[in-house]
């Protein structure tokens, strides 16, 4: 059965949906596109107009998740715990479908939706950065560039920890994580 008339987001969560599920029957690699669309309702076609491939849906999932978190930029320097607690939370509420990303081996996208939720690419109008040379490449300079170092530093701190929680299970629970993580 054709679904009809859903709005944009609804056919991408129709879409994620389906994926996840496959992935549940099968491995990543033999899931098709058309079968995605197919357990959608859509045509396949469809699937290309919102998303370029099976890791693309993926990581909107992931997007969705962080963005759920909710971080406020603010807090990572006033209290760490406060920050990433949430992102740990959220992670846990949904561990079934993590732990089906990790064993399927794409921990890697990980690591796009840290970056996206700490807003490493969003530093850009951080103070200390500024325009040079005539490429008008960005250069960072000062406090801007310690922080950016730092940033990058937890992002990969972060993500080892997922890594190691996942191939835990996720049995810590997200407050024991929050310790761990602002521990270091």
């Amino acid at each position: 059965m054709r679904r009809k008339d859903l709005d944009e987001d609804r056919i991408r969560e129709c879409l994620t949906g389906a994926l996840l599920q496959l992935m549940k029957e099968k491995e990543f690699g033999a899931v098709s596109v058309g079968e995605i669309a197919e357990r959608a309702g859509v045509h396949r076609a469809t699937f290309y107009r919102h998303f370029r491939s099976k890791e693309d849906v993926l990581r909107a999932f992931l997007s969705q998740i962080f963005k759920g978190a909710a971080g406020n930029r603010e807090m990572l320097q006033k209290d760490f715990s406060s920050f990433i607690m949430p992102v740990f939370q959220a992670l846990y509420d949904k561990r079934e479908l993590i732990l089906l990303l990790h064993r399927a081996g794409l921990s890697g996208l990980f690591m796009d939706a840290l970056k996206d939720y700490f807003d490493l690419n969003g530093q850009r109008e951080a103070p200390g950065r500024e325009k040079t040379g005539a490429d008008g490449r960005e250069k960072t300079s000062g406090a801007g560039l310690l922080e950016e170092y730092r940033t990058a530093y937890r992002i990969g701190g972060i993500y080892s920890c997922l890594l190691l929680w996942f191939s835990h299970g996720m049995a810590e629970t997200p407050e024991e994580m929050t310790r761990i993580a602002a521990s270091m």
